[in-house]
């Protein structure tokens, strides 16, 4: 399962949270599932992935922190390995890790800041919004929230995006795509900025946080655009 789905399942966790404490919050894995629950009854046998602040129920996570909760939710999942001298795991639990969350590969994001625009249907008006991150089955990018361009989830929805393509040798160009897909999440980030995730119907034909340069290089280059 990609990213975007991991982060709809992160979604709709602390969407389902209790209402009724005001305890602080610890998002976990449990009995196959993941779960935003009061930190003082997080049951024996959890696995902890991030503490959830009283701000980030209101305001949403940032790019960094969704960046990071991913990453945790993939090392936990990917760190239960059956062992011959344990009791075998449930059979669910494994279908869970191989189906939703344990990945063979997980694709890399390619995260930079470049203007990008998005239109409701093919012939309609385009707005602009600001890419955060891509890779080749998907965008993260955001936008300004008004009536006439508002989004959400699971709507279908046109891009237009410049994605760089590297050479051997460190340079690169920018390829412009046009990318139909579907909104896997759309996450407030202020009163006036939504971010959405947004998978492609059809993936980009190379993957661009992937080109065979060091990560150091692609940021400097990037960095200068």
């Amino acid at each position: 399962m990609n990213s975007p789905e991991i982060e709809r399942l992160i979604t709709e966790a602390i969407k389902n949270r209790p209402k009724v404490t005001t305890a602080p919050l610890n998002l976990y894995i449990y009995d196959s599932k993941l779960v935003c629950g009061a930190r003082i009854v997080m049951p024996k046998g959890a696995k902890f992935v991030a503490y959830v602040p009283a701000n980030c129920l209101e305001q949403g996570f940032n790019d960094k922190e969704w960046k990071l909760i991913v990453q945790k939710v993939n090392q936990v999942t990917n760190s239960q390995h059956p062992d011959d001298s344990k009791p075998k795991e449930r059979t669910d639990i494994k279908q869970f890790k191989q189906t939703r969350f344990n990945e063979r590969r997980r694709e890399q994001r390619l995260y930079y800041r470049r203007p990008m625009w998005y239109s409701q249907s093919i012939n309609k008006t385009r707005y602009k919004g600001q890419m955060v991150d891509v890779s080749s089955g998907g965008i993260g990018f955001t936008c300004c929230v008004a009536k006439e361009n508002s989004l959400v989830n699971g709507q279908q929805i046109t891009t237009r995006l410049d994605v760089p393509l590297f050479g051997t040798d460190g340079s690169y160009d920018m390829v412009r795509f046009d990318r139909a897909g579907r909104i896997c999440r759309v996450e407030k980030v202020n009163s006036s900025i939504h971010r959405i995730a947004l998978q492609f119907t059809q993936p980009l034909p190379f993957k661009p946080a992937e080109q065979g340069l060091p990560n150091s290089v692609v940021e400097q280059k990037l960095a200068t655009m």
